[in-house]
């Protein structure tokens, strides 16, 4: 609601409040409606509000998992890293000793290559003149052996660098698959990585978003509850104010009664005793006695007030105070004794006693919580009911009890039975307090 309505809202219920009895009557209808609507609304926004912050933590624990997902992300690229620096190293390594080798292989080839041409080109010349030539034919066959041994040697080193520079270069082949299927996932892990913080920036904006929302929706909803508030006084202020003119229109019609009765009984005594003269005088002058004067005046009594409507579950759920002008009566049946009517005993009534027959159900008149459920001494069998609020039912004059002090009720739910008086009258005695004050229970009713 707009707040310059609920202002103007305000201030024509405080007119209206100050409005002298006779003015145009109230009601709290429209604003009843008003306070519906702000209600369902309240309802409304409570539901998306609870829906939001189900999306808010569903899109925090979200975040959370990303972060998590990202932070091993970047551990498992950090190891790759690892793993391809030392890969790469040993890849160096590998590569300088291939080429240490193949330079090794290439001295040596040249060297045994050297031998095998000077071989080819003097057979066996060599050996033979190396014999001829010597002055000690032992020393020679010595170098002749030395010969072919360092030949056979030079020839047995290639063969081993040549196995070498192969197992050097199927080493280096694994290794640069290796380091490119580490490249490789390298790869994958930056671009998941990528994803990944790209899914998380997502969603802090939804997060973002949704957490704006629901700061203006609680703003909203702040709102909405003044308004609530300020309705519902706007409301009580009515109901108390049609309530203050319902009782003194009450009080005015029954002192109207009152007087009407007085008037009739007093007109009736003056013409009964006009009519007693009257016979008399005709017994004395030896006449007979008028018709007129044989019958008396007799004023009829006001017949007692009905008690249709019996409590029921329509109440239940609702603030006591807010039953005013609504409530059913405990028990359906007449009023025998009207609140602040004087008493045979010479007090007056604090609540109401309602005829009807022994044995009728007793019903609660709303919600609430039974706070005594036993003998009460000069009222017989009593319940008495905390509705909260400050506000107490009091049923007595019972037959029979259904409740246990202590446990809860709700409207319309069987109190106990109506039962009869020490002079035989049956009914029920019911009676409304706030703050310990009686309340009178007809000013509550419909």
């Amino acid at each position: 609601m707009k707040p310059y309505l609920l202002l103007a809202l305000l201030a024509g219920a405080a007119q209206a409040a100050n409005t002298n009895a006779s003015s145009t009557s109230l009601s709290a209808t429209p604003h009843q409606q008003d306070l519906k609507n702000v209600r369902k609304e309240i309802d409304s926004l409570r539901k998306d509000l609870a829906q939001k912050q189900t999306v808010q933590k569903e899109a925090q624990s979200a975040i959370q998992e990303s972060e998590q997902a990202i932070t091993q992300t970047k551990q498992a690229l950090a190891t790759l890293e690892q793993r391809q620096s030392r890969s790469e190293q040993q890849l160096a390594e590998l590569r300088g000793k291939i080429e240490q080798t193949r330079a090794k292989l290439a001295g040596t080839r040249q060297r045994v290559g050297q031998m095998l041409v000077r071989q080819y080109k003097n057979g066996r010349h060599d050996a033979m003149k190396l014999m001829l030539n010597a002055d000690d034919p032992n020393q020679s066959a010595r170098d002749l052996a030395y010969y072919q041994h360092i030949a056979r040697a030079e020839q047995q080193l290639v063969q081993q660098l040549v196995a070498q520079q192969r197992q050097l270069e199927t080493l280096s082949a694994q290794l640069e698959q290796e380091l490119a299927r580490l490249n490789n996932l390298s790869d994958r892990k930056s671009q998941e990585k990528s994803d990944l913080e790209k899914d998380k920036t997502q969603q802090v904006q939804q997060l973002n978003k949704v957490a704006g929302e629901i700061k203006q929706g609680q703003s909203k909803l702040t709102q909405l509850q003044e308004d609530e508030k300020h309705l519902a006084n706007v409301i009580a202020q009515i109901n108390r104010e049609i309530q203050r003119r319902k009782a003194e229109a009450a009080r005015k019609a029954a002192e109207a009664r009152k007087a009407k009765l007085a008037a009739a009984r007093e007109a009736a005594r003056k013409e009964n005793e006009r009519r007693r003269k009257l016979a008399e005088q005709a017994k004395k002058q030896g006449k007979p006695v008028p018709e007129e004067a044989k019958k008396p005046v007799i004023v009829k009594e006001e017949p007692a007030q009905k008690v249709d409507e019996v409590a029921d579950d329509s109440a239940s759920g609702r603030a006591f105070a807010s039953l005013q002008g609504r409530m059913k009566m405990p028990v359906a049946g007449q009023i025998g004794g009207a609140y602040g009517k004087p008493r045979k005993e010479g007090t007056t009534w604090k609540g109401v006693f309602i005829r009807a027959a022994a044995g009728q159900p007793v019903r609660s008149v709303a919600d609430g919580t039974v706070v005594y459920a036993d003998e009460l001494r000069g009222f017989g069998k009593a319940v008495i009911i905390d509705h909260g609020g400050n506000y107490m039912t009091v049923y007595t004059n019972l037959s029979a009890i259904a409740k246990s002090s202590g446990g809860s009720v709700k409207a319309g739910e069987t109190l106990g039975n109506t039962g009869s008086l020490d002079n035989g009258e049956s009914g029920l005695y019911f009676e409304i307090r706030h703050l310990g004050r009686t309340l009178n229970p007809q000013a509550w009713t419909r």
